[in-house]
């Protein structure tokens, strides 16, 4: 996808509420240029309002001339606390939720993307993409509504916590009345400071003192009081009104000074029907924090502000979602094993931490449960690969497989490997517990010359092949070809294969662990033979074997500063990148893998080096990789691709 086709692309925001879903299209710019709202009507299974949710956006595209491939996702806000990594509405009172696969289910009827976040959260990221925080980075939000809804933006990100629950402003503690909060604890910010609470203290300063304005305001009547009411009443000159305006404005600033203290932000953001005082809200907060802030004197001091987006904010907000999630490249921390033929290379030239004195193996982006590697940046940090794709299937092209296709892994041969062959994936599935067969690829790294792999054998009949197996004529039967430093060999299920000691190779292949060993020129592993397979090497081996001229490709030197393509099958395609300098690509595949193998440099704002491996995630657009750095590039190939 091209930067200006990225432009292009629409995103929707979702603002899920108690009585309302309000659904909003917007371009790159955040402008609204499409929207709808339909009701909740709550009381029903959440999975028919999901549904009505999902069939309003998809006609909301539809009606402005899109489609879903002119999307680039969905973000939502959602009353309640929320699971943002796993797109689940843990619990709701609005809506009555309880532990809701919100994400996942809206997916059924729009196959794209989908984001969700707390909706006073996604209100401030709408206020400071563009709103009142417009140009600032560092935000506190509050709405002052039913209660005090709460949302901070750090380096111009929502701020959650470590975990979901964060970030709920409304309920610190801020005096020592008694006031009975909905969340079971007494005296939260919001028992004092939401409209609810101004609505309630004026009700009950109206019962104390019935020659109050108040009365006459709500034409007798306490339940048409409103937030407004108090306000008229102070700016008519009622004593009782002023007293109640005077009490919430210190109620309110005393947990914004809580909050500026702890967070010190840009900006304090107000929403809610309350700010629509303006300035006779305002003016009395920022004197307040000017005079009662620590280190007012010597430090920063926020400005208090109303938003200006109104409703819109939360859909604004939602959809930006979109862009704050989808923007994440994955850097993997590789998993190494021990081997009898490893060596000391993984170590001391790629300084992995886990390489000890035998490692023969480096496996770099691998969902295998032999070897699961571990996200080690942003939201995702700590969590393997497995479970991305298992929970985040968004992030790999929402493929059908089940599970994570490919595995890239380097390998240091100090000394020679088995004679083994691999099987395909009619024969893995039938004879080792459903897995996938093994296709791989080598990239030659490095090897002492001169040096050859064994690829092939010279066997012309399967009874040939039987024959000289039995008889045990190794010599007779292995072909070796000569090989260099940047050769690139493809080795098919059925191949008759082996890397020589002296070799260090990056390997692509299939998601498998799968490995016949034929022959082990009879070493011993813990004063043992290692156990070999010699049955089932015979029933995949392909008799005869692929020439050797069409096995190796030279590839050492290629095209500076583009995507040299050196293989493509069923199940992968294979690039080399090499960069000098600067250059821009697209991310027009399901998901790319990235292998450092020479040099270092940067992608987007990340430092990269050798032996570094990392994912762009589908759906990514254009990306910029700049320094000298020599990379292997890899996604699927058609196969997997029609899987979608």
């Amino acid at each position: 996808m091209s930067r200006s086709e990225k432009e292009n692309k629409v995103r929707i925001g979702i603002d899920l509420g108690g009585t309302a879903i309000k659904i909003g299209l917007l371009d790159q710019n955040y402008q609204i240029i499409g929207q709808t709202a339909i009701s909740t009507n709550a009381d029903r299974p959440y999975q028919q309002v999901i549904a009505d949710m999902g069939q309003a956006a998809a006609a909301l595209l539809k009606t402005n001339g899109y489609s879903a491939e002119d999307c680039l996702g969905i973000g939502i806000g959602s009353p309640g606390t929320i699971d943002s990594e796993n797109g689940i509405v843990l619990y709701s009172n609005n809506i009555r939720w309880d532990h809701v696969p919100l994400a996942k289910e809206l997916q059924r009827y729009l196959p794209l993307p989908v984001y969700i976040n707390n909706d006073a959260n996604c209100a401030a990221l709408g206020e400071t993409e563009k709103g009142a925080a417009a140009g600032c980075q560092n935000v506190i939000f509050l709405t002052l509504g039913t209660g005090v809804g709460g949302g901070i933006v750090i380096n111009g990100a929502i701020f959650e916590g470590g975990h979901p629950g964060g970030a709920e402003l409304g309920h610190m503690r801020l005096r020592s009345e008694g006031r009975t909060c909905t969340c079971g604890r007494e005296d939260c910010f919001e028992t004092y400071a939401s409209a609810t609470a101004l609505i309630a203290d004026t009700k009950e300063m109206a019962k104390q003192h019935p020659e109050s304005l108040l009365w006459n305001l709500c034409e007798q009547d306490l339940e048409k009081i409103n937030a407004k009411t108090p306000f008229d009443a102070a700016e008519a000159g009622d004593c009782c009104g002023k007293i109640v305006i005077q009490n919430y404005i210190q109620y309110l600033a005393d947990g914004i000074t809580n909050l500026v203290n702890i967070f010190r932000p840009d900006l304090v953001v107000l929403g809610g029907g309350v700010c629509a005082q303006g300035e006779k809200l305002t003016e009395p907060l920022n004197q307040y924090l000017k005079k009662y802030c620590f280190g007012a004197d010597v430090a920063y001091i926020p400005e208090v502000v109303t938003a200006r987006n109104g409703n819109d904010a939360g859909m604004i907000g939602a959809a930006k979602l979109v862009e704050e999630n989808s923007k994440e490249i994955l850097f993997l921390d590789p998993v190494c094993t021990e081997n009898i033929w490893g060596g000391t290379r993984l170590r001391e030239e790629f300084h992995y931490a886990n390489a000890q004195d035998h490692t023969g193996e480096c496996w770099g982006i691998s969902a295998h449960p032999n070897g699961d590697g571990t996200i080690k940046n942003g939201r995702y940090a700590g969590k393997t690969l497995s479970v991305l794709w298992e929970r985040h299937p968004e992030l790999f092209g929402n493929l059908k497989e089940d599970r994570f296709p490919l595995l890239v892994k380097i390998i240091d041969a100090k000394e020679d490997l088995s004679i083994q062959v691999h099987p395909d994936d009619s024969y893995a599935k039938a004879y080792e517990n459903g897995s996938y067969g093994k296709t791989e690829c080598w990239y030659v790294l490095d090897c002492k010359e001169p040096a050859s792999l064994v690829i092939g054998h010279y066997a012309k009949t399967k009874e040939e092949l039987h024959q000289m197996i039995k008889e045990k004529r190794w010599s007779d039967f292995i072909r070796e070809i000569p090989i260099h430093k940047g050769d690139f060999i493809q080795i098919d299920p059925g191949t008759v294969h082996a890397i020589k000691g002296g070799c260090l190779i990056l390997e692509t292949q299939q998601n498998s662990d799968i490995t016949y060993r034929l022959y082990d020129y009879d070493r011993l592993s813990n004063g043992k033979p290692r156990e070999l397979h010699i049955q089932k090497s015979l029933d995949v081996i392909k008799v005869p074997a692929k020439r050797a001229e069409d096995s190796v490709l030279a590839a050492r030197e290629v095209p500076k500063n583009q995507l040299y393509q050196l293989y493509q099958c069923d199940y992968y395609k294979i690039f080399k990148l090499d960069v000098e300098g600067e250059v821009w690509l697209e991310q027009n595949q399901p998901f790319l893998m990235l292998s450092v193998l020479e040099g270092e440099g940067m992608i987007e704002n990340d430092s990269i080096k050798k032996g570094d491996h990392f994912i762009i995630p589908y759906r990514y657009g254009r990306f910029r990789i700049k320094g000298k750095v020599c990379l292997i590039v890899s996604t699927v190939g058609e196969r997997e691709k029609g899987e979608q």
